[in-house]
């Protein structure tokens, strides 16, 4: 036999001697008492490589009730013995002891075997302050999405604050039940509730982008408008069980400012006169004056469709322009009663002129004062009854803007003007010399302003 033959022989045989050995006290331990050497937890305890006395007393120690957490890549151990007794019995350790396999002896596996201790006092209140003291506060709060005050959709956000409510409930249970008391802190993070990818707040999102891209303009004229612009509309926008609401609590008293601001109708307008410089004309049934209820209507219909439109309101009566003092336009009838004359005017240019006959100054007779607009244009008719006016007269030419007052021919006058009014004027009508009642038919038309005033009154 060589030498390096002897050699190998000796070594195997030192080889198997050792591994006898091993297999000895691995059987020694596993068949005389001991727990297996390296990561045997019993209980939630640590108890590799005792006996199963050892093992009881060490369950039963305060010192060695530890709880283990990993939170963002960290473990911190923390001692909780002075909040918690148990007791296990050496019957159940022994029991658990011979539930554990051979082969995790002799492969050193981790044995973890939950044994349910006999009694268990915890005390809550100092268990929360220990874990609550040792763990670090959180970094970032969880929230759900939400909308700020801009109505952005802001997403999200996972934090790293931790559900103590559930963490401890958990802890007890483990404690009770004998688990293992190692935990990731992130099972018990607080989740959020509402995320923005949610399907209902996408739904809002949608509807709040429809609100954040529309408008709504009220026009008056060519160069006056009131929007209501779409920060307007934002603003009154609330979220309500889920749902998106727009309140419209605000709209009825937006149209009645539009109306106090823009109506004319029956108000005292500034009004340039031919001769007498400016003068304040009150009355009259011509100016604007809008329907309220109408207009609220189509507002409130225009909101619900969340599209940008354009619209006039609706009104029960119309002036012409939008004018900076009054409403008239620059096409119009003027009237002086103290100077017994017409002017007519037509884009703002004087066509013609004439003196005239108002109606008597008293009660039953006069000419009202006042802004009207003409409502008919109207050739050879006749004027009043005998039975309820006390005349009947015809005409050639009339036209009418204030009931029955209205401009005409008088062809039983010989002059106008002056003060003929006074004593012999009309029963309300404005007389005019049968050539410049031709000639004015020939230039007004329905709807044309008439300016009426008396600045001698």
């Amino acid at each position: 036999m060589s030498k390096g033959t002897k050699i190998a022989l000796i070594i195997a045989a030192i080889s198997l001697v050792l591994a006898c050995v091993a297999v000895f006290i691995i059987a020694n331990n596993f068949f005389m008492g001991r727990f297996p050497a390296s990561s045997t937890i019993i209980g939630g305890t640590e108890v590799s490589g005792k006996t199963v006395s050892e093992a009881v007393v060490e369950m039963n120690a305060s010192e060695s009730l530890l709880i283990k957490v990993n939170k963002a890549g960290t473990d911190y151990t923390i001692p909780i013995g002075n909040c918690v007794t148990r007791m296990s019995e050496g019957e159940q350790v022994e029991e658990a002891k011979s539930e554990i396999s051979f082969f995790s002896y002799l492969f050193h596996t981790k044995v973890v075997k939950v044994l349910k201790p006999s009694t268990v006092s915890i005390d809550d209140a100092q268990l929360k302050s220990v874990i609550e003291t040792t763990l670090p506060a959180a970094k970032y709060a969880t929230s759900d999405a939400y909308f700020d005050s801009d109505w952005n959709l802001i997403a999200e956000v996972q934090g790293d604050d931790i559900n103590y409510d559930e963490f401890l409930s958990r802890i007890k249970t483990d404690l009770e039940e004998g688990a293992e008391l190692n935990y990731k802190a992130e099972d018990f993070y607080f989740h959020p509730t509402v995320k923005a990818e949610d399907k209902n707040m996408q739904k809002v999102q949608k509807k709040v982008q429809k609100y954040k891209s529309m408008s709504i303009t009220f026009t008056f004229g060519p160069y006056k408008k009131e929007v209501i612009t779409s920060e307007k509309i934002c603003s009154n926008l609330v979220l309500k069980k889920k749902k998106l609401k727009l309140k419209t609590d605000w709209v009825q008293p937006f149209v009645h400012r539009m109306a106090t601001k823009y109506n004319t109708l029956g108000t005292t307008r500034t009004f340039k006169s031919t001769l007498d410089g400016e003068i304040r004309v009150s009355g009259g049934s011509m100016g604007w004056s809008m329907d309220e209820a109408k207009t609220l209507y189509n507002l409130n219909r225009a909101l619900k469709k969340m599209k940008t439109v354009s619209m006039e309101p609706v009104y029960t009566s119309r002036g012409v322009t939008f004018g900076k003092n009054n409403d008239i336009g620059k096409s119009y009838v003027e009237v002086s009663i103290q100077r017994q004359h017409v002017w007519v005017y037509k884009k703002g240019q004087l066509v013609m002129d004439t003196d005239c006959v108002t109606g008597v100054p008293n009660a039953e007779r006069m000419t009202h004062t006042g802004i009207y607009k003409i409502y008919a244009m109207q050739k050879d008719r006749y004027l009043g009854t005998y039975e309820v006016q006390g005349y009947h007269t015809h005409v050639n030419y009339f036209m009418p803007f204030n009931g029955g007052e209205g401009l005409h021919d008088a062809t039983w006058r010989s002059s106008f003007g002056g003060t003929i009014y006074r004593s012999s004027g009309s029963h309300g009508c404005v007389n005019l010399p049968p050539a410049m009642a031709e000639k004015m038919f020939g230039l007004l038309y329905v709807g044309m302003p008439v300016v009426v005033y008396d600045l001698g009154a």
